[in-house]
């Protein structure tokens, strides 16, 4: 008797062990994934900042999951790919400051295949600030350009 109730009770805690363990694979999402707008841009040097007219702030820029990518902004729809990769080169963040350490390069190539026309981004830094704005900047070897971009 003695037996069947120890088996028993080794049975139903392990069973209550068994039952209450879970396992949680977190999925890490990419902080660019989502829609986006280009919110502000300005090009700088010595002298200071000046706004930046780039022809894209009327857009939507969308970045999907799997590397692809879109903008459209109701007249055209270009489409292509994205990535995102760490660097180890020189670069300016979103203030002018000049660095040397690792940090992530964006780049993102667009085509309107209806018009031949192509979007082409490269970005020195990239910087993730919220989940719902970045920063992109990039050196063009006589000015800095640096870009905001708010989540649409």
């Amino acid at each position: 008797m003695k037996t069947i109730v120890h088996t028993l009770v080794i049975i139903i805690i392990s069973s209550f062990l068994i039952t209450s363990c879970s396992k949680s694979v977190g999925i890490i999402s990419n902080p660019i994934v989502g829609s986006w707008v280009l919110s502000d841009a300005a090009k700088g040097n010595s002298t200071g900042w000046r706004p930046l007219y780039t022809g894209l702030e009327n857009g939507v820029f969308t970045f999907y999951a799997n590397g692809s990518a879109s903008y459209d902004d109701g007249f055209s729809r270009y489409q292509g790919n994205w990535i995102i990769a760490t660097s180890t080169t020189g670069y300016y963040d979103y203030y002018g400051n000049y660095y040397t350490d690792f940090h992530d390069a964006l780049q993102v190539q667009l085509r309107d295949f209806s018009t031949n026309r192509n979007i082409n981004l490269y970005f020195d830094d990239v910087s993730f600030n919220s989940g719902n704005y970045f920063t992109a900047t990039y050196y063009n070897n006589f000015s800095i350009e640096r870009y905001g971009f708010s989540r649409y």
